[in-house]
C-alpha cells in the first residue's frame, strides 16, 4: 500500500525585482517540473541526479516545507496539498526531514538534548520532564554517550558526524513513517558514512518507516534504496529497481552517472558514456528532450522536437531511444 502518491507536481519560481517585472524580464525557474512516483510502506526510494536537477526541492515539495505551483500530494490517503497549516501540523510527527548540513540544522545555543525532547514538547506528546527521559534514550540509541554528558553539550562541542547523529535522534524521536534524508551523509567523513547510514536503515526496520533518499552518490543509493529515481532538469527520467537500473541502465543520463562514477556493482560492464557540458539552466529548459544537448545519442531531429514521457512497467525510462543490453 502507498504511504505516498506524487502527482505531476510542480515547483516554479519568479526572479525579478519589481523593475524586472515592469520590464517584462522576469524569470521562471522551473525547479520541479512534472514528477510523478509511488512510495510504498516501508521502501526506500532514491532520488539522484546532479545538483540542479531539482531533488532537493522535490523533497520540500512532499512535506509541504514549499508550496506546490501545481500538483497533487496524497499522505497516507490524505490530500495534503492545499491542506492549511493548522491541519497540516497534525501530520507533521509522521513526516520528519534530514538536512544536508549538520551545522546549520541545529540551534547553536541550545543543548542538544533540548534539541532532541522539544519535538515531544511542541507536538503534546509529552512533557519536559518525559521528553528529556526519551531524549536520554534516544542519545545511547544513535551511539552518543554517556548520554547525560551529550545532553548537556551544545553544537559547537561536537564533531559533524556526532551532530548528524542529534539530527538524526530529533527527527525519529517521533517515530515518523515517512522521512525524507536530504544528502546525510555527504558532509561526513568517509568513515563515519556507513555507521550513520546503517543507523538510518535500522530505524527504518524498526519503525517499518519509508524513506526518501536524496542523494549525487550511487553508492549511497545502492546501499539502501529499494527503488532509484534519476531526476535531470526538474523531471524524473528513468525510475526503477535499484540494481535493474545499476546494472543495465535505460537512459543515457543514467548511463552517465554510473560512468562517472566509482566502480559499484562489482561483476558489471562499467559504462564508458561521457557527455558534455553542464546542466542547463532551469529558467531556459531545451526543447523536446531536456538532455538532449549533451546526449551522444540525440538524433538531432525527434529528440529537438519532441519531449519524452515515461513509459513502462516496473521499469519506466523517459527517452526516444532507451538503452537496450
Amino acid at each position: 500500500m502507498a504511504i505516498l502518491e506524487v502527482e505531476d507536481l510542480k515547483k516554479h519560481f519568479t526572479q525579478g525585482d519589481l523593475i524586472d517585472r515592469l520590464l517584462g524580464r522576469v524569470r521562471i525557474v522551473k525547479a520541479v517540473d512534472g514528477v510523478s512516483f509511488k512510495l510504498n510502506r516501508g521502501e526506500t526510494l532514491a532520488l539522484v541526479g546532479e545538483s540542479g536537477s531539482g531533488k532537493t526541492t522535490t523533497g520540500k515539495l512532499i512535506l509541504r516545507l514549499l508550496e506546490p505551483t501545481s500538483g497533487r500530494i496524497v499522505f497516507d490517503g490524505i490530500d495534503i496539498t492545499r491542506m492549511r497549516e493548522g491541519e497540516l501540523r497534525r501530520l507533521r510527527p509522521r513526516m520528519q526531514m534530514i538536512y544536508q548540513d549538520p551545522y546549520a540544522s541545529l540551534n547553536p545555543r541550545m543543548e542538544v538534548g533540548k534539541a532532541i525532547a522539544e519535538p515531544l514538547v511542541v507536538h503534546g506528546r509529552a512533557s519536559w520532564s518525559e521528553a528529556r527521559r526519551e531524549a536520554l534514550e534516544m542519545l545511547e540509541r544513535v551511539g552518543l554517550t554517556p548520554a547525560r554528558d551529550f545532553y548537556r553539550r551544545k553544537p559547537i562541542q561536537l564533531s559533524g558526524g556526532q551532530r548528524q547523529r542529534v539530527v538524526i535522534a530529533r527527527a525519529m524521536i517521533l517515530k515518523p513513517d515517512l522521512l525524507v534524508a536530504d544528502e546525510p551523509v555527504s558532509m561526513i567523513d568517509v568513515s563515519m558514512r556507513t555507521s550513520i547510514l546503517k543507523l538510518l536503515l535500522d530505524f527504518k526496520r524498526e519503525y517499518n518507516m519509508s524513506m526518501i533518499m536524496i542523494t549525487h552518490d550511487l553508492a549511497v543509493a545502492r546501499l539502501v534504496a529499494d527503488r532509484t529515481a534519476v531526476m535531470y532538469l526538474g523531471k524524473i527520467v528513468e525510475i526503477g529497481p535499484t540494481e535493474d537500473i545499476l546494472h543495465n541502465p535505460g537512459h543515457p543520463y543514467t548511463e552517465a552517472l554510473i560512468a562517472a562514477a566509482p566502480t559499484i556493482v562489482r561483476g558489471a560492464r562499467k559504462p564508458s558514456l561521457r557527455i558534455r557540458g553542464e546542466i542547463a539552466d532551469p529558467s531556459r529548459i531545451p526543447s523536446g528532450c531536456r538532455f538532449h544537448p549533451r546526449c551522444p545519442y540525440s538524433d538531432g531531429s525527434k529528440c529537438v522536437k519532441e519531449e519524452p514521457q515515461l513509459a513502462g512497467a516496473s521499469r519506466m525510462v523517459a527517452c526516444h531511444y532507451p538503452l537496450t543490453r
